[in-house]
């Protein structure tokens, strides 16, 4: 009798303290109940229901927002409070407010696991500090120091496109991937990768991994499951390839400042002796690249060896793929609007009459047409489409007090498409939208392809530079065509912008 009682009382401990345990975690995010938000979805499994596969997550977003009100949605996702908004009031005041400096836990933790930290995922604390440092890297001289390597790679991609010309469809996404992550290592790292080797093509298939499970795992840390990747060996691999490549060539820079001193005045004498030497644009200015500063940095102990390692990490990994995206998209947008990609050519032509040309940075301000056209593919496709950031600590946002700890998930995509802001045809491609006479201030706050606010893209002038470099070559060069329909595109978030079926393109040789 005793034993059955004892029976009764493990039972109702069993089941009792789980729903007391359940209504006290409830009752500690109170605050959140008090928001004057859409409240949508299930107890824990909030809209994460409405995911069919990875594929999914964009529309799955777009499902959840159209039901809510003015674009925000409140839910549980697992164990998170989230809120999920296309509001550009709430996206700009959570993007500059100094208590949302901290991206959110789900969607960056393993992101960060995986690039070892590096601005891109690390505490605002240590971001502060990092970013600091960092800003240097990407001022306008030091861009500017890099453009004939951005020459060199328009050539490069020129000439590989040009064995496409033959009247059939090609996926070049792996063609621009390849070359951006070319361009990328030697202007951030300061190391050639040779064409033909299979080092580039070996570094893209790691990151194309790292980048797919990172997504999974962001999807399953709403329910604390994440970590069950981490016993994955060829995960961890691909981490130790990525952190092994960056750490070579970080210690092969090392051995090479060893002997620079020694060979500074042989050098000096030799660049002094060179005749016509502003005929020969490649060393018209020394690159001042990302990883002299850094080095420079951890010398002086601002850096430690990991910041070193992730920072370098990052930077490569965030700028090939978002510029190589970028380049396709705007591609593709053109390859669909044919109207639009010969009166770019015109204005290219204008500036660059001859098929062989040397770029420099005050000749892009001519451009003027190529910057709305840049705009418009990175309104309908950016680089990014869903970032996320977390609250430090109780904060007023609008009318609203957003408790400590509440994730913000802002889907710039679905802000890219409002229809009351960017009238009723925003899904369709049209430049026009960023001139001056339709580009107003309500655009310009629903408008943040880099981010925006203290923690925003560091790269996107060197993006923006890079891009328009690349497409001048290739639309002065080569015309794209294209049998894949506007309508059809669909989009996926796999950290970046992919098409869930990506389009062909034919090249046709510029006469």
């Amino acid at each position: 009798m005793e034993s059955l009682k004892a029976y009764e009382v493990l039972i109702s401990v069993f089941v009792v303290l789980p729903v007391i345990l359940l209504l006290y975690w409830l009752w500690t995010r109170r605050n959140i109940y008090k928001c004057d938000l859409s409240f949508i979805g299930y107890p824990i499994i909030g809209s994460l229901y409405k995911l069919r596969n990875v594929n999914s997550i964009i529309s799955a977003v777009g499902h959840t927002l159209r039901y809510c009100k003015n674009g925000t949605a409140c839910f549980w996702a697992g164990f998170f409070p989230v809120i999920l908004t296309a509001d550009p009031d709430i996206v700009s005041n959570v993007l500059r407010s100094q208590e949302f400096l901290n991206k959110a836990e789900t969607i960056y933790y393993y992101m960060g696991v995986s690039l070892k930290g590096g601005l891109f995922t690390t505490p605002a604390t240590e971001w502060v500090h990092n970013r600091r440092m960092i800003n240097p890297c990407f001022s306008n001289n030091v861009l500017v120091s890099l453009f004939p390597i951005f020459n060199k790679a328009k050539n490069d991609l020129i000439e590989r496109c040009d064995a496409l010309v033959d009247n059939k469809n090609h996926n070049i996404l792996n063609l621009l991937q390849t070359l951006t992550l070319s361009m990328t290592v030697e202007t951030t790292m300061g190391k050639v990768m040779h064409k033909g080797k299979q080092e580039s093509q070996d570094l893209i298939s790691v990151f194309s991994f790292l980048m797919k499970y990172i997504t999974v795992q962001a999807l399953m840390s709403f329910f604390k499951l994440g970590f069950i990747f981490e016993f994955y060996s060829k995960l961890q691999q691909k981490r130790v390839e990525v952190w092994m490549f960056v750490d070579k060539l970080i210690q092969a820079k090392l051995n090479k400042c060893s002997n620079t001193d020694n060979n500074n005045n042989n050098t000096e004498s030799r660049v002094l002796n060179t005749k016509n030497i502003d005929a020969v644009p490649s060393i018209r200015k020394e690159p001042k690249i990302f990883i002299d500063q850094a080095i420079k940095l951890y010398e002086n102990q601002q850096f430690t060896w990991n910041d070193l390692i992730s920072e370098s990490v990052t930077i490569v990994a965030a700028s090939f793929e978002t510029t190589a995206n970028a380049v396709y998209s705007t591609l593709v947008m053109l390859a669909m609007h044919p109207d639009i990609q010969q009166r770019l050519f015109e204005e290219i032509l204008d500036v660059f009459p001859e098929k062989d040309f040397y770029i420099e940075c005050d000749q892009l301000s001519q451009l003027s047409y190529l910057e709305l056209v840049i705009n418009e593919t990175l309104r309908l496709a950016p680089s990014v489409p869903i970032i996320g950031r977390q609250a430090m600590k109780d904060t007023q946002i609008g009318v609203n007090l957003l408790p400590k700890g509440i994730q913000v998930f802002i889907s710039i995509y679905h802000l890219h498409r409002r229809t009351d802001i960017w009238g009723p045809n925003a899904d369709k491609f049209e430049p026009e939208r960023f001139s001056v006479e339709n580009y107003g201030e309500k655009q310009k706050n629903a408008y943040i392809p880099f981010s925006k606010g203290p923690r925003n893209c560091i790269g996107r002038r060197y993006a923006m530079f890079s891009m328009k470099v690349l497409l001048c070559g290739l639309l002065r060069n080569y015309k794209f065509k294209t049998d894949f329909k506007f309508e059809d595109l669909r989009c996926t978030h796999r950290v970046s912008l992919r098409y869930i079926v990506e389009p062909e393109l034919r090249l046709c040789r510029r006469t």
